[in-house]
């Protein structure tokens, strides 16, 4: 994947025996890692069933419009929801209903969690945070978590998307969506 992409996981998990970015890229290349803020997300539901129907809407309307995009034509696309299961099956049937299953299929269109996605990739990635301020936000700082953010977020080879409703005010500083979004904030192509 690009250097930008791998980055987060080499500063999470390999600090001492990092990962080496092998793509080789162009001037011409899609920008690495773009992060969008969904203005008045909101967080329903709990457990394995939450949801964050505005970020999944945004995050449904990106990935049409790329669908649209010449540049995108022959690009490789996946969902991946950092909190619960079902957000990862509300965006995949609006996909569903808005792409149809054959452009699903001929994108490798897969919608989960970070797990649906180990030992696989896409040249395309979307992240959901899912976590909105209307309801508490615990901090994922675990082992477990740390695990699941590093394979969610080294699984784009050309291009990885967040999509956010929160701002890292609203996180603990020790909590690894906050890591993930100053990454997205702070990092810049060369």
């Amino acid at each position: 994947c690009m250097p930008e992409i791998i980055r987060f996981s080499n500063d999470l998990c390999y600090s001492d025996t990092p990962l080496i970015p092998l793509r080789q890229y162009g001037p011409n290349r899609l920008v690495p890692l773009e992060h969008v803020f969904v203005n008045g997300g909101y967080r329903e539901g709990s457990d394995n069933r939450v949801i964050n129907r505005p970020e999944a809407e945004a995050i449904v309307k990106k990935v049409v419009d790329l669908c649209e995009d010449s540049r995108y034509e022959d690009k490789s696309i996946g969902v991946v929801v950092l909190q619960g299961e079902a957000q990862g099956g509300l965006i995949e049937g609006q996909l569903l209903e808005q792409l149809g299953a054959e452009e699903m299929e001929r994108r490798r269109l897969v919608c989960g969690n970070p797990y649906s996605f180990q030992g696989d990739e896409r040249d395309i990635m979307f992240l959901s945070m899912v976590a909105a301020t209307n309801e508490r936000i615990g901090p994922f700082t675990r082992p477990a978590d740390e695990r699941r953010f590093n394979v969610a977020a080294s699984r784009g080879r050309d291009q990885m998307y967040l999509f956010h409703s929160v701002t890292c005010n609203d996180l603990s500083s020790s909590c690894l969506r906050r890591r993930l979004l100053e990454f997205f904030e702070n990092t810049k192509p060369p």
